[in-house]
């Protein structure tokens, strides 16, 4: 078990170096002006954020770690901004809205009591205007109750620690937080948290894995539901033959995930 029993103890156990706190306000204006933010993103923001603090700056002055720049990626910091939310439904619309208006690499750690969500994202600069940055793929835990987190979440909890992560420079220190994410979202089908340091699995093919589970799962659920309103028999069958070769490559996948 963890010691990681509310938000406090999450940052105590991510053991950010003292020199990286910043702890500053950000202002929701400041993302309606510098961000692309719809109707729909700009309700989110004032209905459902409290406040969005920018909690810790990660670069060489400040931890230590060298900057990673070349022709696809610009890590020269990591910002973590913890963001505060009244409601928590929409999460994931504002974290991909912080995420586009803020060009550089991002930890959201999003708080409702003593409830939180990680989200982080890949980002690379776009060939056609090296002045702009692409937001590639987003990862999310989803939402763990920190006073009462599953056994996986608990796993992820402990695991979640700058010293786990590779210090060679700030891209791969950055990746190291993506990987965990990952196996987070594995740990929900298989079950069983399993850290970046114990699978010989790329983080690339876990991720396909999770996209394959997602569709047959998708597939499956459109299945069942098909079932329950067809009244021919034959298709009966094949609806049910189908729902079962569906769980049997569900299951395959979740033994290897």
């Amino acid at each position: 078990m963890s010691d990681v029993r509310s938000i406090e103890d999450f940052y105590t156990n991510l053991g950010l170096p003292e020199a990286c706190s910043l702890g500053k306000r950000l202002f929701k204006k400041q993302f309606y002006e510098h961000g692309q933010l719809v109707a729909a993103d700009k309700k989110a923001f004032v209905e459902d954020i409290e406040g969005i603090d920018w909690s810790y700056t990660l670069k060489p002055s400040t931890i230590n770690i060298p900057k990673l720049e070349d022709d696809t990626h610009e890590y020269l910091e990591i910002a973590v901004l913890q963001v505060v939310l009244t409601a928590i439904e929409r999460h994931a619309r504002i974290a991909s809205a912080i995420q586009k208006a803020i060009p550089y690499p991002i930890l959201i750690v999003f708080v409702r009591g003593q409830h939180m969500a990680i989200h982080a994202a890949d980002k690379r600069i776009n060939r056609a205007d090296v002045n702009k940055i692409v937001v590639e793929a987003s990862y999310d835990t989803g939402w763990i109750d920190t006073s009462a987190p599953s056994a996986p979440q608990d796993a992820f909890l402990s695991d979640f620690r700058a010293a786990n992560f590779s210090y060679r420079n700030l891209y791969d220190f950055y990746q190291g937080a993506v990987d965990r994410i990952v196996a987070l979202n594995c740990a929900a089908h298989s079950g069983q948290y399993a850290p970046p340091s114990e699978t010989t699995k790329p983080k690339a093919d876990r991720l396909e894995a999770l996209r394959k589970m997602e569709k047959l799962h998708q597939e499956r659920n459109e299945t069942r539901n098909k079932l329950k309103k067809e009244k021919n028999l034959g298709t009966q069958v094949n609806l049910n033959t189908r729902i079962k070769q569906l769980s049997d490559s569900i299951e395959a996948i979740r033994k290897e995930i």
